[in-house]
C-alpha cells in the first residue's frame, strides 16, 4: 500500500513505515488518530527521545528526511548522546579485520581494507558464524598488510609497518590516512613490526588524539645474566596528532615530552586519562603518558616478570587496566588496576588453557569484558570467552576455520586453510564522531 503524502514538517511517514515493516496496517481513523499523534511531536523531542537510539545506518538515511532532522543529528549535543547510549549498552559484538599477509615480507601492501562486525551469541549458545561486513575501503596507494588496530568510542586507528597511521569510523564510513609521522629507526630493523599505537579521547582540550613513539636511534639489544637487565642504545621520542583538524586527516603531529625509557612492543592501555605504554629496557616499567599536562610518569606495573608475548587492555570503558602476563606456555595471569597515578594491581584470575598443543605459543588478548566479569579474549585465530567466577573456557568462534566474511555484494567467504592470516579485533561500538569534524 502507498505511503500518503505528507508535509515534511509531520514526518510521521517515520512513523507508518515502522508499523508497515511490523506488518501492521492502518486504516481510517486509527491511522488519522496516529498521523494527527506524531504531527503533535515537537521535532526537538522526536530528534532527542527518538532518534538518537537509531543505529548510524539508519541516522544516515533520516539526516535526508528533512533540514531540521539533518541538524539536530549532526549537532554536538546529539553525537554526545547517542555515544553515552553506545556505551551503555552491554558488548554484544566485536569488530574483525582480516588481514592476508606474506610471513617472509612484512613490506607487502594491499589496496584495501574491510571491517566486519561479529556478534557475540549468549554464553553456552552456538558459536557465531557470520561477520558481517560494515565498510570494505578501496586504498589505491596501498596499506600494509601488517596492521595493529586501537580503539576507542567507535574509532578505530591502525598502526602499520610504516610511519604511516590510518584512522576510520567504520559506522560512519570515515577512513583517512594521517600525515607520515616521524620516522622510526625501529622500522629498519623489524620489518614485520608493526609498532602500536594510542587512541583515546582528550577531556581536557575536547578532541580525540592519536599518540605513537617512534626511535631516532635504535640499537641491538643485550642481555645481562648478572644482572638480569637489558641494554641498549637507543633515542627514543613521543608525538601526538589532534583528529578534527580539517578534511583528509589535515594536521600535523606534535612532538611531546620523550618517554624516560625505551617503549616495548606490547599494545598501550587507552584510558580516559592517559596512556600507558611499557618498558622492557632496562627492565620492566610501566610508562604513564598524562593526555592532561602531556608528561610522563613511571607507575607501578602488576609484581611480574615480562614475557614478550604479555599483552595490555583496558576494560570497562577505560576505566580498569588490564594486564595478561604470559606465566607458562598456556598459562596467563590477568592482573587489573583501576585507572589513577597511583596504580593497585590485584589478580584477577588465573587462566590455563584446555587442550594446549606442547611446545606451541599462544597468547591471551582481551578484546571486552561482559557484565559478569567474562572476558571476551582472542586466543590465537579463536575468538574465546573465559568466565573467572567458574574458571570455564569456551569458544566463541573460529576466526580462521570457521568465520564466514561479508562481501559488498551479499556474498560470504571463508579463510582458506593454507592462507596466512593476520585476524585483528577490537571492541565494536556505534558512535558518530567525525574525523574530520570535531562534531562532539
Amino acid at each position: 500500500m502507498q505511503a500518503p503524502h505528507l508535509h515534511p514538517s509531520t514526518h510521521s511517514i517515520r512513523f507508518r513505515t515502522m508499523h508497515l515493516r511490523s506488518g501492521k496496517t492502518m486504516v481510517g481513523s486509527d491511522e488519522k488518530r496516529r498521523r494527527s499523534l506524531a504531527a503533535a511531536i515537537p521535532d526537538d523531542l522526536l530528534i532527542s527521545e527518538v532518534l538518537v537510539h537509531l543505529p548510524a545506518k539508519s541516522l544516515a538515511r533520516c539526516r535526508c528526511v528533512c533540514r531540521s532532522w539533518r541538524g539536530g543529528i549532526g549537532g554536538a549535543a546529539f553525537v554526545r548522546r547517542h555515544l553515552e547510549l553506545s556505551r551503555a549498552r552491554p558488548p554484544s559484538s566485536v569488530l574483525a579485520i582480516p588481514r592476508e599477509v606474506d610471513p617472509d615480507d612484512g613490506q607487502t601492501t594491499s589496496t584495501e581494507i574491510s571491517f566486519h562486525r561479529v556478534l557475540l551469541p549468549p554464553p553456552g549458545r552456538a558459536t557465531a558464524a557470520e561477520a558481517d561486513l560494515i565498510l570494505e575501503k578501496a586504498w589505491p596507494e596501498g596499506i600494509p598488510r601488517i596492521v595493529s588496530p586501537a580503539h576507542c568510542d567507535g574509532l578505530v586507528a591502525l598502526a602499520t609497518t610504516t610511519d604511516r597511521v590510518f584512522v576510520c569510523n567504520p559506522a560512519t564510513r570515515e577512513f583517512v590516512a594521517l600525515p607520515l609521522g616521524t620516522h622510526s629507526a625501529q622500522l629498519d630493523y623489524c620489518e614485520i613490526l608493526a609498532p602500536p599505537v594510542a587512541l583515546g579521547f582528550d577531556q581536557w582540550r575536547n578532541s580525540y588524539v592519536v599518540a605513537r613513539y617512534f626511535y631516532r636511534e635504535y640499537g641491538d639489544m643485550s642481555y645481562d645474566e648478572v644482572t638480569g637487565e637489558w641494554s641498549q642504545d637507543y633515542d627514543i621520542g613521543h608525538e601526538v596528532f589532534t583528529l578534527g583538524g580539517g578534511g583528509g586527516g589535515g594536521g600535523s603531529w606534535e612532538l611531546t615530552q620523550d618517554p624516560p625509557h625505551a617503549v616495548g612492543v606490547q599494545r598501550p592501555m587507552c584510558t580516559r586519562r592517559a596512556f600507558y605504554w611499557h618498558s622492557d629496557v632496562p627492565r620492566p616499567r610501566l610508562m604513564r603518558f598524562s593526555l592532561q599536562d602531556r608528561a610522563f610518569q613511571v607507575v607501578p606495573r602488576p609484581p611480574t616478570a615480562c614475557n614478550v608475548i604479555d599483552d595490555m587492555a583496558c576494560l570497562d570503558d577505560g576505566k580498569q587496566l588490564c594486564y595478561v602476563h604470559a606465566a607458562a606456555e598456556a598459562s596467563f595471569q590477568v592482573w587489573t588496576a583501576d585507572d589513577g597515578p597511583d596504580l593497585q594491581w590485584s589478580l584477577r584470575c588465573r587462566i590455563h588453557l584446555p587442550d594446549a598443543v606442547p611446545n606451541l605459543i599462544y597468547n591471551f588478548m582481551p578484546v571486552v569484558a561482559e557484565g559478569d566479569g567474562t572476558l571476551v579474549a582472542a586466543v590465537g585465530d579463536k575468538l574465546c570467552r573465559y568466565n573467572a567466577q567458574r574458571g570455564s573456557m569456551e569458544e566463541v568462534v573460529g576466526m580462521h576455520d570457521d568465520l564466514q566474511y561479508g562481501r559488498p555484494d551479499g556474498s560470504k567467504y571463508k579463510c582458506r586453510p593454507r592462507d596466512p592470516m593476520l585476524h585483528c579485533v577490537v571492541p565494536y561500538l556505534e558512535s558518530l564522531v567525525s574525523l574530520t569534524a570535531r562534531n562532539y
